[in-house]
């Protein structure tokens, strides 16, 4: 165990709702009982059998899904649980996006939130438990009124069956509601699944979305409702010293024009009239020390700060004293900037103050902790406000962070009519909690037969969970706690991370793959007060690169093949080798490729193991990506074609950060503003991209953020083998 994270701070951790890299999920499932009021949506005229399920005497089954749909497929992936113990389709289930609840929550954290790549890993056996339940309950019942053994019964496509005789499982509700839960139920064998592991149609979702009748947070529509714009300060955390309307409350459609913590709001009738209207004020604002940050001086901070010791991260054997008796040594140093995360969706967020009531629309990744939000910024209690989760144009860690809650809630709370706020594409790029820059010293020692020895990494930059500590420390304390102890408590989390305690998501990744007798990593936090966050894979989409890039220099100035290198250091029975070796397979690894190179590069994160190859040209110092093979381990496959989507995603997401991503800094102002200086991938860009799916009885895990790591320096490597020049920063470019 790593001394800087010993098992008091990692209870400390999982105290706040957080391991590994980003927010995890678990599952407390009530058991079916008759006990209905206790559980959410609980309705007269249908069985709720626990917080997730319900039958209804019309033979339909409701299924409340905790867990937020932002395109990662999390609805037909749940739901296709659900449909496999009760043995129906997926696509005659009714689903529904559940609210808030404490059985939707992870215990003992008292969190409700989509992230770290979980639902799948926490959500796989109970969800199948709590539909087996259900299924044994009915059967039980049918078994009574019929008079027959429930072996003799059998359940499918909503129906039970005996022989000849067939009724809808509705009419068996109200008995099985009173039936006692079973202490314990079978799941179903492997040799008679119908739907687990098979492509079966498109996902449930995917109707309404292709005909723009999904209700995202931005279609939010509330009787007498108006649309706000909001102007902050050009650095972050700045406040308002004062400011002129020069008419601005006098242009067509504005209802009112009102200050806020962190800035100045107008309401208007339709968006345009508000976002128009902004351009008429003038704030003069009171800037923070953050105003005198500019990218070039930071980087050479950072720099700077790898002369420090630092924290201890991680220690095994002899660590980087090792170094000195190797026979050979490399070292490099790599970077990564501050990337956004460009969600097409922007942020936005609808509230309705009703006295000491609210309602709130939000298209959001932890509904409780936008609740909570709101119950802090609208002054009032926190059981009197409902919210309504959306679908979600994007998440990849953003909406893990609601400020523009908090925003919407104030200006509502001043207009004293139903609000909903939404942020411009410029606002969205400049106000972001971001992707930390890292800059990483990178060391390693080989004996004469070119084997690793020593693996030692030191890296600088900020640290995430300060930042999610401040932004809900008054959403995740007491509510009765003053307001004045909140704030102190809220701070207290940059100092503890800097000095105390090695931020997981800041390192992890950087040691963890490859059999080395000898390592050491340690951290120096650099944090000039630029808001972090969690963004797709987390610490994974910088430490990847890192790591992989500098296996493939090890490997070069050894002079052995990449991919033999990687497998040197890796156990027969690997799950890593597993994938390097069939992504190499697949790829053509060690074949001419007419004018193209390959790179590989692999990475275990969120308990998935993915190895990709890019295939690469390089023409006129221009890097052009034609292919990607992608091989996933991400043990038992609930939905072949989810997988493989959501691979392609990680990539074209990946590449569009390795090519393109950077957010930079100008006296605390964000240089970046909309997708002309902060490009997206796009279509005639995006590769063929070929997925192979590991065969594997292990317990499913996450497929969200796992095909992301490996892309960079996969075609770093690539462009190496292509030009002979090894590429140490991100974006990746050649002039």
């Amino acid at each position: 165990m790593s001394k800087a994270i010993s098992s008091n701070r990692r209870d400390f951790l999982k105290m706040m709702g957080i391991t590994g890299g980003g927010l995890v999920l678990g599952v407390p499932l009530s058991g079916c009982a008759s006990a209905q009021s206790r559980f959410p949506y609980a309705a007269e005229d249908a069985w709720q059998a626990d917080a997730f399920l319900q039958v209804t005497p019309s033979n339909q089954v409701r299924f409340f899904v905790p867990q937020a749909e932002m395109g990662q497929g999390v609805n037909m992936g749940l739901t296709t649980l659900i449909a496999e113990e009760l043995n129906m389709d997926p696509a005659t289930i009714e689903v529904r996006t559940a609210g808030i609840h404490k059985d939707y929550g992870v215990p003992g954290y008292g969190i409700q939130v989509t992230g770290g790549s979980a639902s799948i890993r926490v959500r796989y056996e109970p969800l199948r438990q709590s539909a087996a339940q259900v299924r044994e309950l009915l059967l039980q019942a049918a078994s009574l009124r019929w008079g027959v053994s429930k072996n003799q019964l059998s359940m499918a496509d909503a129906k039970i069956s005996s022989g000849d005789r067939t009724e809808g499982i509705g009419a068996f509700v109200v008995d099985a509601a009173e039936l006692p839960a079973p202490e314990s139920v079978e799941l179903k064998p492997d040799s008679e699944l119908r739907w687990i592991g098979r492509d079966r149609g498109p996902r449930i979702d995917a109707l309404a979305k292709a005909t723009g009748t999904a209700d995202f947070g931005i279609d939010a529509k509330i009787p007498g409702m108006k649309k706000a714009a909001l102007l902050r300060s050009p650095v972050a955390g700045g406040k308002v010293l004062s400011f002129a309307l020069n008419g601005a409350d006098q242009q067509a459609g504005v209802h009112k024009v009102v200050e806020i913590f962190n800035g100045v709001a107008v309401v208007a009738e339709h968006y345009w009239q508000a976002r128009k209207a902004l351009e008429q004020i003038e704030v003069k604002w009171e800037l923070p020390a953050l105003s005198s940050v500019s990218s070039d001086a930071l980087g050479e901070t950072m720099a700077e700060a790898l002369n420090e010791e630092g924290q201890e991260a991680h220690k095994q054997g002899e660590g980087a004293k090792a170094l000195r008796e190797a026979a050979s040594t490399l070292s490099a140093r790599y970077e990564a900037p501050f990337l956004a995360h460009a969600t097409m969706e922007p942020m936005n967020c609808t509230v309705h103050m009703q006295g000491d009531r609210a309602e709130a629309w939000v298209p959001t990744q932890a509904p409780d902790l936008a609740g909570n939000l709101v119950s802090e910024y609208g002054g009032i209690d926190r059981d009197k406000v409902q919210v309504h989760s959306t679908y979600l144009g994007g998440g990849f860690g953003r909406r893990a962070f609601h400020d523009f809650v908090a925003e919407a809630t104030a200006i509502a709370r001043k207009v004293k009519v139903p609000v909903q706020l939404t942020w411009s594409r410029e606002d969205d790029t400049r106000n972001d909690y971001y992707r930390p820059a890292a800059t990483v010293d990178l060391a390693a020692g080989l004996d004469e037969q070119g084997q690793l020895q020593t693996w030692s990494a030191k890296r600088a930059g900020a640290n995430i969970m300060p930042y999610m500590l401040d932004q809900n420390a008054g959403a995740l304390l007491p509510e009765f706690l003053p307001d004045g102890m909140v704030d102190w408590v809220s701070k207290r989390g940059y100092g503890l991370f800097k000095n105390w305690l090695v931020d997981p998501s800041s390192v992890e990744g950087l040691y963890e793959d490859y059999d080395v007798p000898n390592k050491e990593v340690r951290h120096v936090t650099v944090d000039v007060g630029i808001r972090t966050g969690y963004w797709r894979s987390v610490g994974h989409s910088f430490t990847g690169f890192f790591k992989e890039s500098f296996m493939d220099e090890l490997a070069h100035a050894s002079e052995q093949d990449p991919l033999a290198f990687r497998l040197r250091h890796l156990p027969a029975d690997s799950r890593l080798r597993k994938v390097l070796e069939a992504a190499a397979q697949k790829a053509g690894w060690g074949q001419p490729k007419n004018g193209r190179f390959l790179g590989i590069a692999a990475q275990e994160s969120f308990e998935s193991f993915v190895a990709e190859v890019a295939e690469v040209s390089v023409e006129n110092g221009q890097i052009r990506v034609h292919k990607v093979t992608c091989a996933v381990d991400c043990g038992k496959v609930i939905n072949p074609d989810i997988v493989r989507s959501q691979m392609e995603s990680g990539v074209n997401f990946g590449l569009t950060a390795a090519l393109y991503g950077e957010i930079t800094f100008a006296n605390g102002e964000v240089q970046q503003s909309n997708f002309h200086d902060y490009p997206m991938l796009r279509m005639n860009e995006s590769p063929e991209i070929d997925v192979v799916l590991i065969d594997s009885d292990e317990h499913p895990t996450g497929v969200g953020e796992p095909g992301l790591p490996p892309i960079a320096p996969a075609v770093a490597n690539a462009v190496f083998a292509a030009t002979g020049t090894r590429l140490r920063s991100m974006p990746l470019r050649l002039s």
